[in-house]
């Protein structure tokens, strides 16, 4: 049997279909070229060099300490290189869902850091839990019932809190507030009426 005739068999296999569809690197590394190495590498320390610092301000504005930011991107991004189908998607945190997560959890804490972590880390896997459950199900075709009008007022809205939460720094004010009028309202008067 020639070597082609068998890779043909492997390929129509159904538990060799199966096993290549749930880990999708078996796909692509038996065809990776040794010259694509060097263009790999600096693309791969340029997204370092952007994540790491947007991972430490994420997990700042998410309320956490900034270390848990640059291991919840490295932990997603394994997690993707060996579980993703695209191989140009970058998977890391985002500025809405650190703002939604810090907003959230330090309700439920009470002021407790420690409880704080734990309730922030248990939401992560329990969104990870949602996304296996969600690509089971191939529920990803309900994103398309979602308005483009709905998608802009969020991305809007988090950009003002967000613009709101990092206000105070900029200004070299004392910050706080629990909404965003209030923290405007706290950071010109800061400013204004200096203390």
């Amino acid at each position: 049997m020639s070597s082609s005739a068998s890779l043909e068999e492997t390929h129509s296999d159904p538990t060799t279909s199966w096993w290549r569809t749930i880990f999708p690197p078996a796909q692509w590394i038996p065809a990776y070229q040794r010259n694509w190495l060097t263009s790999d590498l600096v693309a791969g320390i340029t997204l370092a060099a952007y994540a790491v610092p947007v991972s430490l301000a994420y997990a700042t504005l998410a309320g956490l300490p900034p270390q848990v930011g640059v291991y919840g991107y490295l932990l997603g991004g394994l997690g993707y290189a060996l579980f993703g189908s695209s191989r140009h998607l970058a998977i890391g945190p985002t500025s809405a869902i650190s703002l939604l997560v810090g907003a959230s959890v330090a309700t439920m804490a009470g002021g407790d850091p420690v409880l704080y972590t734990q309730i922030a880390t248990l939401a992560g896997f329990m969104v990870a839990l949602l996304c296996l459950l969600a690509w089971v199900f191939n529920l990803s075709t309900l994103t398309n019932f979602i308005s483009e009008t709905i998608l802009l007022g969020f991305k809007a809205g988090a950009a003002l809190s967000i613009a709101a939460t990092q206000l105070p720094g900029l200004l070299g004010v004392p910050g706080g507030g629990s909404h965003f009028f209030a923290r405007i309202y706290r950071s010109f008067f800061s400013l204004v009426m200096p203390t």
